[in-house]
């Protein structure tokens, strides 16, 4: 073996215990280091896309592990190999999203230089452009749009809320490179809530809370958290950025925060940071509709250059429902597959490459899922839907959460009353009954319930 197929093995077996099997199977091993010389690696894969999904995701990743390895600043070379397509990749039964291998190799590259800056950097494929703009994003792509626009003065603070894998990350970065567009001067902080926690306690150890407040009250002109909601319970944490808050706040400095409940949701957090993020504009980002899922493949298709069949992308679609990230890590795995293996893409191939996530999949909707689309139809609390009040404002959109709930879900009658805020079940029943009575006399009724349906992806199911 040479010095140069050893440096790279030895890089393969220094991240196996960080990396999952299906991310080293499918993007590491089958890469070949041919040459290394005068500071620089070159790495032969077999196409062009595989050499772009890895300059995109990995070669920092690749970078600083080599380096480590070699005791000198390492550069990456590709070579292009087509002779190289008798490599297969074998099917893994765990579940990785692209999102999912981004945040482990981040992780790794940043335990490989200790001395690495900390600041979470801007996704630099996360631009407005290529957010995909549908009827359940179109309010907070606007918002986003608008605080990017004119930061500290349109809506602020920005509340953007949704569920996982909806793109509230997306839009978070989108603001801050539309903001630097127009002002490359701009201080922007970018981060997460678990990092900005780590920097509290790293302050209060470090005894350099001056240095901590200085960097976010002083030298910030924007400030962009994601999963806020990850500070519940953490009062010096929540201390330190209630007066981050109001220090940005009062000087028209614009905060930006994703979460993925409402503030009225959010645990053990102070009534005042609650209010505050009332402030100003909330935001939601639902699931997208099968349009906009298809919308969603074909671009991501167009920007990686592979030609995506329209019955492939309508499977897919109609498929992996609830999750952006989701749907676009399975694109991004068949397209792998397919192209290491020369295979052309087809439904029935694309089945069987995702045959253990879609084996796993239930046919059914969830409760939980039916009472966010019609609390988010009827402009809702969940709470409220689930209290005892029987105003006639709340009253309609319960019961047909119950009804949708009965139809489309193996729950029975008690299990619903009880995921109706401890109901009993006969009022469970009296729901349906007097849902399906008014749908054959009102039109308005039957619409609504028609397009919570299209919004559920029920209807033909």
């Amino acid at each position: 073996m040479s010095g140069t197929e050893a440096l790279w093995d030895d890089f393969l077996e220094s991240v196996r215990p960080t990396l999952s099997s299906h991310v080293l199977d499918t993007w590491l091993r089958p890469v070949r280091c041919t040459r290394f010389a005068a500071g620089t690696a070159t790495l032969e894969v077999r196409d062009q896309f595989f050499r772009d999904w890895l300059t995109d995701h990995y070669v920092d990743f690749i970078q600083r592990g080599l380096s480590a390895l070699a005791g000198e600043a390492v550069t990456i070379a590709w070579s292009v190999n087509p002779a190289m397509g008798g490599v297969r990749v074998e099917q893994s039964s765990e579940q990785d999203t692209a999102r999912e291998q981004n945040e482990r190799a981040h992780t790794v590259a940043e335990s490989l230089d200790d001395g690495a800056e900390k600041r979470r950097p801007l996704n630099r494929r996360y631009l407005f452009d290529s957010f995909v703009c549908g009827p359940s994003n179109q309010f907070a792509f606007a918002a986003c749009k608008a605080v990017a626009e004119n930061p500290g003065h349109s809506y602020n603070p920005l509340f953007i809320f949704g569920g996982v894998g909806l793109g509230k990350t997306h839009l978070l970065s989108a603001i801050g490179h539309q903001i630097l567009t127009d002002n490359p001067r701009a201080n922007i902080i970018y981060t997460s809530s678990e990092q900005f926690t780590n920097e509290v306690i790293n302050a209060v150890l470090g005894s350099k809370l001056e240095d901590f407040r200085s960097k976010y009250r002083s030298n910030c002109d924007v400030i962009l958290i994601d999963d806020i909601q990850l500070i519940a319970g953490k009062e010096r944490t929540q201390h330190e950025f209630f007066h981050i808050f109001n220090t940005l706040y009062d000087s028209q400095r614009q905060i930006v925060v994703t979460s993925d409940k409402l503030p009225h949701e959010i645990p053990e957090i102070e009534e005042r940071l609650r209010n505050r993020f009332q402030w100003g504009l909330i935001a939601d980002v639902q699931p997208p509709e099968i349009e906009t899922r298809i919308a969603i493949l074909r671009k991501k298709a167009t920007n990686e250059k592979y030609a995506l069949p329209d019955e492939v992308a309508f499977f897919l679609a109609k498929n992996i429902r609830s999750n952006v990230r989701e749907l676009e890590g399975a694109l991004v795995r068949i397209m792998a597959h397919a192209s290491l293996t020369g295979t052309p893409l087809s439904i029935d191939y694309a089945r069987n490459i995702l045959s253990d996530i879609l084996s796993n999949r239930s046919s059914q909707v969830s409760v939980e899922a039916i009472q966010k689309i019609v609390c988010g139809f009827f402009q809702l609390r969940l709470v409220d839907l689930k209290s005892h009040r029987r105003l006639k404002a709340l009253v309609r959109p319960r019961q047909v959460a119950m009804y949708l709930s009965r139809k489309h879900t193996t729950s029975s009658f008690p299990e619903l009353g009880s995921r109706f805020g401890d109901k009993d079940h006969t009022t469970v029943m009296s729901a349906c009954n007097r849902i399906e009575a008014l749908m054959e006399e009102d039109a308005q009724l039957r619409s609504q319930v028609s397009e919570l349906e299209r919004q559920l992806d029920v209807v033909n199911r």
